[in-house]
């Protein structure tokens, strides 16, 4: 999640905190704003082009890009893909060109109905995510992203009440504060742990980030992170159940991994596949 100024119409509040330390306090009270407005706006108002692959979808979630700058290319083949372009020389969050799995504050274009699910009742959720970028002054994270709530209701209205993000390559900071070092090793990396509450928007927030690479400033040029999701989940609900804001009792209504458009001119390439047991 990053940070970005408000703006009058919107697909969904994705948010993250600012590419430079000096910038954090100021970039979290824009946020705070930013997903204000965007609660208010239904979540398809100013979303990009999305195209159906089979259980999954590949969408151009250009939220806070009313002018269309961030152009999408899906390409060809079973396994969800494709490039965006993008020219913005100043920090803000611009959009989350994303591969879904779910319902996105109510939208999912495709059949599959796997979501929401309990996350009691999931045995693994397996996925794949490959990445890479090009161009000057990039600034973002490719990271997966998920929204949890209390029952299962499936709506426009009915906004997350706790979202988890799992980061690969990122030049960022996570909203919160670090909590917990070296919480979990996964797909070639070792966690930490970020936290804490989006009071705007209303739902708490869970980042894991690669250990010690908060702000780091540069934004690596490819990678991936292929991961069962399911035991960060389980870690959560082990360590953070007693806080009253995460637990297995929750309902999974999507998994998302993209990229966070932030700063830069260049492009981002993601190919994913997400499964769930």
């Amino acid at each position: 999640m990053h940070a970005s100024a408000p703006v009058s119409g919107a697909a969904s509040p994705r948010f993250p905190v600012t590419l430079a330390r000096s910038l954090r306090g100021r970039t979290r009270t824009v946020r705070a704003l930013l997903a204000a407005a965007l609660l208010a706006v239904a979540p398809m108002a100013l979303a990009g082009p999305y195209q159906v692959y089979g259980n999954q979808y590949a969408w151009v979630n250009n939220f806070n890009d009313p002018n269309n700058v961030i152009q999408g290319t899906f390409h060809s083949g079973s396994t969800p893909s494709m490039t965006v372009t993008f020219n913005f020389p100043n920090a803000s969050l611009y959009g989350y060109p994303a591969i879904l799995r779910g319902s996105h504050y109510g939208f999912n274009p495709t059949s599959d109905r796997t979501f929401p699910r309990q996350v009691s009742a999931l045995r693994s959720l397996p996925a794949t995510f490959a990445y890479s970028s090009g161009g000057s002054n990039l600034g973002g994270d490719f990271a997966y992203d998920l929204f949890f709530r209390w029952d299962s209701t499936v709506s426009s209205s009915a906004i997350p009440q706790t979202e988890v993000m799992i980061w690969g390559g990122h030049n960022s900071y996570p909203i919160g504060t670090l909590t917990a070092s070296n919480v979990i090793s996964a797909g070639g990396y070792t966690f930490d742990l970020w936290e804490g509450m989006n009071s705007a928007a209303g739902y708490y927030v869970y980042t894991f980030i690669p250990h010690n690479t908060a702000g780091q400033p540069t934004l690596p040029s490819n990678g991936n992170l292929n991961i069962d999701i399911k035991p960060f989940l389980t870690w959560l609900h082990n360590h953070r159940a007693q806080d009253g804001r995460f637990s297995n009792a929750m309902y999974l209504h999507v998994v998302e991994a993209g990229f966070e458009v932030v700063r830069g001119n260049g492009w981002a390439w993601i190919q994913a596949n997400i499964g769930a047991n």
